[in-house]
């Protein structure tokens, strides 16, 4: 049996609206537990407190990289953001191979991702 089965969704952003928004514009926007006050990037839906219903908090877009890897598609990290708890995958541009720091840059595209640039020098 042979079958072409094609999907096509279009999914609303929902609660991560304030995300990927951020993700779009070059923002780094966390969830801030209203229970405990600890920021999550990614952003947590429900907090590990067993708080829910997070708040929108922009934090300053710094990374600090963990863990690299280079594919055929490209750079990509295990980060965290200053200020936020929490690992996230990134896709890196024009890193070094010295390069620890990276900055949130806008996503390009049609699909919004976690893009960060390297930061030359002192943290802004």
């Amino acid at each position: 049996m042979n079958l072409e089965l094609t999907l096509h969704y279009d999914l609303s952003p929902g609660w991560l609206a304030p995300y990927i928004g951020g993700l779009r514009a070059g923002r780094a926007m966390g969830a801030r537990c209203r229970t405990c006050a600890k920021v999550s990037f990614p952003p947590l839906r429900t907090c590990h407190c067993g708080g829910c219903g997070p708040t929108w908090a922009e934090l300053p877009g710094i990374a600090t990289l963990r863990y690299r890897s280079t594919g055929s598609d490209g750079d990509f990290a295990l980060v965290v953001f200053d200020g936020a708890a929490g690992l996230c995958v990134a896709r890196l541009y024009g890193f070094g191979p010295e390069d620890r720091l990276g900055i949130i840059t806008a996503a390009t595209g049609a699909r919004p991702g976690l893009c960060l640039r390297p930061v030359k020098g002192p943290a802004p």
